[in-house]
Protein backbone atom coordinates (compact mmCIF):
# COMPACT_ATOMS: atom_id res chain seq x y z
CA UNK A 1 0.00 0.00 0.00
CA UNK A 2 1.44 3.80 -0.95
CA UNK A 3 0.67 7.38 -0.26
CA UNK A 4 -1.52 9.44 -3.25
CA UNK A 5 0.24 12.65 -3.82
CA UNK A 6 -1.18 15.63 -6.26
CA UNK A 7 1.22 17.63 -7.24
CA UNK A 8 0.14 20.92 -8.54
CA UNK A 9 -2.51 19.22 -10.22
CA UNK A 10 -4.92 21.28 -12.41
CA UNK A 11 -8.04 18.95 -13.69
CA UNK A 12 -9.51 21.65 -16.04
CA UNK A 13 -8.56 25.13 -17.17
CA UNK A 14 -9.11 28.01 -15.17
CA UNK A 15 -9.12 25.36 -11.86
CA UNK A 16 -7.05 25.94 -9.08
CA UNK A 17 -3.71 23.51 -8.35
CA UNK A 18 -4.95 21.04 -5.92
CA UNK A 19 -1.43 19.67 -3.93
CA UNK A 20 -2.18 17.14 -1.14
CA UNK A 21 -1.02 13.76 -0.10
CA UNK A 22 -3.49 10.50 1.80
CA UNK A 23 -1.44 8.22 3.41
CA UNK A 24 -1.87 4.74 3.04
CA UNK A 25 -4.65 3.79 5.10
CA UNK A 26 -6.27 7.24 5.71
CA UNK A 27 -9.42 8.62 4.44
CA UNK A 28 -9.96 12.34 3.38
CA UNK A 29 -11.71 14.87 1.04
CA UNK A 30 -11.41 16.80 -1.91
CA UNK A 31 -14.01 19.81 -1.54
CA UNK A 32 -14.75 20.65 -5.35
CA UNK A 33 -18.00 21.53 -7.24
CA UNK A 34 -19.26 18.26 -9.01
CA UNK A 35 -17.82 19.29 -12.47
CA UNK A 36 -14.34 19.69 -11.17
CA UNK A 37 -14.19 16.98 -8.23
CA UNK A 38 -15.70 14.89 -10.84
CA UNK A 39 -12.72 16.23 -13.17
CA UNK A 40 -10.12 15.60 -10.37
CA UNK A 41 -11.36 11.96 -9.65
CA UNK A 42 -10.88 11.09 -13.15
CA UNK A 43 -7.71 12.74 -13.94
CA UNK A 44 -6.37 10.84 -10.88
CA UNK A 45 -7.53 7.62 -12.08
CA UNK A 46 -6.52 7.99 -15.48
CA UNK A 47 -9.21 8.46 -17.62
CA UNK A 48 -8.59 11.93 -18.09
CA UNK A 49 -5.45 14.09 -19.15
CA UNK A 50 -4.33 16.57 -16.49
CA UNK A 51 -3.68 20.37 -18.31
CA UNK A 52 -1.00 20.17 -15.49
CA UNK A 53 0.68 18.67 -12.55
CA UNK A 54 1.55 14.90 -11.28
CA UNK A 55 0.16 12.01 -9.99
CA UNK A 56 2.07 9.76 -7.64
CA UNK A 57 1.79 6.68 -5.74
CA UNK A 58 4.31 6.37 -3.25
CA UNK A 59 7.10 6.91 -4.87
CA UNK A 60 5.92 5.81 -8.49
CA UNK A 61 4.82 8.94 -10.85
CA UNK A 62 1.49 7.66 -12.46
CA UNK A 63 0.71 10.72 -14.30
CA UNK A 64 1.20 9.44 -17.98
CA UNK A 65 -0.11 5.28 -16.78
CA UNK A 66 -3.06 3.80 -18.40
CA UNK A 67 -5.39 2.99 -15.97
CA UNK A 68 -4.36 -0.13 -15.26
CA UNK A 69 -1.36 0.36 -14.57
CA UNK A 70 -1.78 2.73 -11.81
CA UNK A 71 -2.83 0.31 -8.82
CA UNK A 72 -5.58 2.98 -8.58
CA UNK A 73 -9.22 2.28 -8.01
CA UNK A 74 -12.06 4.42 -8.73
CA UNK A 75 -16.03 4.98 -7.77
CA UNK A 76 -18.11 7.05 -10.10
CA UNK A 77 -20.86 9.27 -8.69
CA UNK A 78 -23.74 7.13 -8.66
CA UNK A 79 -21.35 4.15 -9.19
CA UNK A 80 -22.24 3.32 -12.74
CA UNK A 81 -23.21 -0.56 -11.61
CA UNK A 82 -23.98 -2.13 -15.05
CA UNK A 83 -27.45 -3.17 -15.45
CA UNK A 84 -27.62 -5.97 -17.33
CA UNK A 85 -25.55 -7.68 -15.17
CA UNK A 86 -25.97 -9.44 -11.48
CA UNK A 87 -24.30 -8.21 -8.39
CA UNK A 88 -22.00 -11.08 -8.74
CA UNK A 89 -21.03 -10.15 -12.41
CA UNK A 90 -20.71 -6.58 -11.45
CA UNK A 91 -18.13 -7.35 -8.81
CA UNK A 92 -16.11 -9.81 -10.95
CA UNK A 93 -16.23 -7.10 -14.09
CA UNK A 94 -13.90 -5.09 -11.47
CA UNK A 95 -11.18 -8.15 -11.33
CA UNK A 96 -10.39 -7.61 -15.09
CA UNK A 97 -7.64 -5.24 -14.09
CA UNK A 98 -6.09 -7.33 -11.40
CA UNK A 99 -2.39 -8.35 -11.55
CA UNK A 100 -1.90 -10.46 -8.92
CA UNK A 101 -2.89 -14.34 -8.84
CA UNK A 102 -6.10 -15.69 -9.55
CA UNK A 103 -6.71 -17.23 -6.40
CA UNK A 104 -5.70 -14.53 -4.05
CA UNK A 105 -7.97 -12.36 -6.40
CA UNK A 106 -10.81 -14.69 -5.79
CA UNK A 107 -10.33 -14.99 -2.23
CA UNK A 108 -10.15 -11.26 -1.52
CA UNK A 109 -13.07 -10.57 -3.38
CA UNK A 110 -14.77 -13.12 -1.50
CA UNK A 111 -13.72 -11.22 1.91
CA UNK A 112 -15.22 -7.99 0.48
CA UNK A 113 -18.59 -9.86 -0.20
CA UNK A 114 -18.97 -10.95 3.11
CA UNK A 115 -17.39 -7.75 5.10
CA UNK A 116 -19.65 -5.60 2.88
CA UNK A 117 -22.56 -7.95 4.05
CA UNK A 118 -23.31 -8.77 0.18
CA UNK A 119 -24.27 -12.22 -0.47
CA UNK A 120 -27.75 -12.09 -0.30
CA UNK A 121 -27.51 -9.50 -3.32
CA UNK A 122 -25.09 -11.46 -5.72
CA UNK A 123 -28.01 -12.61 -7.70
CA UNK A 124 -29.61 -9.48 -7.89
CA UNK A 125 -29.60 -6.83 -10.68
CA UNK A 126 -29.00 -3.56 -9.88
CA UNK A 127 -32.35 -1.74 -10.14
CA UNK A 128 -33.22 -4.56 -7.27
CA UNK A 129 -30.85 -2.88 -5.30
CA UNK A 130 -31.49 -0.21 -2.36
CA UNK A 131 -29.02 3.26 -2.71
CA UNK A 132 -27.23 1.81 -0.17
CA UNK A 133 -26.51 -1.38 -1.54
CA UNK A 134 -25.49 -0.21 -4.88
CA UNK A 135 -22.92 2.06 -3.69
CA UNK A 136 -21.82 -1.09 -1.57
CA UNK A 137 -21.76 -2.90 -4.98
CA UNK A 138 -19.48 -0.43 -6.26
CA UNK A 139 -17.01 -0.25 -3.54
CA UNK A 140 -16.67 -3.57 -3.68
CA UNK A 141 -16.08 -4.15 -7.15
CA UNK A 142 -13.49 -1.20 -6.97
CA UNK A 143 -11.61 -2.75 -4.87
CA UNK A 144 -11.78 -6.08 -6.30
CA UNK A 145 -8.72 -5.48 -8.32
CA UNK A 146 -6.89 -5.05 -4.88
CA UNK A 147 -5.46 -1.72 -5.59
CA UNK A 148 -3.30 0.68 -3.50
CA UNK A 149 -5.19 4.02 -3.73
CA UNK A 150 -9.49 4.56 -4.33
CA UNK A 151 -10.70 7.52 -5.67
CA UNK A 152 -14.89 7.71 -4.92
CA UNK A 153 -16.64 10.61 -6.84
CA UNK A 154 -19.26 11.24 -3.91
CA UNK A 155 -20.94 14.83 -4.39
CA UNK A 156 -23.65 14.53 -1.99
CA UNK A 157 -22.47 12.15 0.91
CA UNK A 158 -22.54 8.64 1.67
CA UNK A 159 -25.35 6.83 0.15
CA UNK A 160 -27.62 5.53 2.52
CA UNK A 161 -26.12 8.37 5.21
CA UNK A 162 -24.02 5.92 7.17
CA UNK A 163 -20.29 6.34 8.12
CA UNK A 164 -18.26 6.75 5.15
CA UNK A 165 -14.56 5.00 7.38
CA UNK A 166 -16.80 2.26 8.77
CA UNK A 167 -17.20 0.88 5.30
CA UNK A 168 -13.83 2.08 3.89
CA UNK A 169 -11.84 0.06 6.76
CA UNK A 170 -13.15 -3.33 5.46
CA UNK A 171 -11.73 -3.15 1.98
CA UNK A 172 -8.54 -3.85 3.08
CA UNK A 173 -7.03 -6.84 3.36
CA UNK A 174 -5.91 -7.57 7.37
CA UNK A 175 -1.89 -7.05 8.46
CA UNK A 176 -2.06 -4.34 5.46
CA UNK A 177 -1.54 -0.37 5.97
CA UNK A 178 -4.98 0.04 4.22
CA UNK A 179 -5.78 1.71 0.88
CA UNK A 180 -5.29 5.33 0.42
CA UNK A 181 -8.98 6.74 0.11
CA UNK A 182 -9.62 10.17 -1.59
CA UNK A 183 -13.23 11.14 -1.66
CA UNK A 184 -14.39 14.01 -3.53
CA UNK A 185 -16.92 15.81 -2.69
CA UNK A 186 -19.06 19.39 -3.15
CA UNK A 187 -20.63 18.29 0.32
CA UNK A 188 -17.52 17.60 2.80
CA UNK A 189 -20.29 18.62 5.59
CA UNK A 190 -22.04 15.31 5.14
CA UNK A 191 -18.34 13.79 5.47
CA UNK A 192 -18.22 14.44 9.08
CA UNK A 193 -15.41 11.96 9.97
CA UNK A 194 -13.26 12.29 6.65
CA UNK A 195 -11.53 15.43 6.96
CA UNK A 196 -10.76 17.86 3.95
CA UNK A 197 -7.48 17.79 2.93
CA UNK A 198 -7.87 20.56 0.15
CA UNK A 199 -10.77 22.79 -1.52
CA UNK A 200 -10.27 23.44 -5.60
CA UNK A 201 -12.64 25.95 -7.52
CA UNK A 202 -12.39 28.38 -10.38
Amino acid sequence: MATLRLCELVAVPGAAAVTLDVAAGATAALAAAPPIGTAVARVVSGLAAPVAGRVLVGDREVTALPPSQRRIAYVPAGGALLPHLTVRRNIAYGQRRRERVREMADAWTATVVDRLELAPTLELRPHLLSEAQRFRVALARAVACLPEVLVIDLPTGPAGGGRLTDLVGRLSPANTPGVAVLVCTADPGSLADVPVVAEVGR
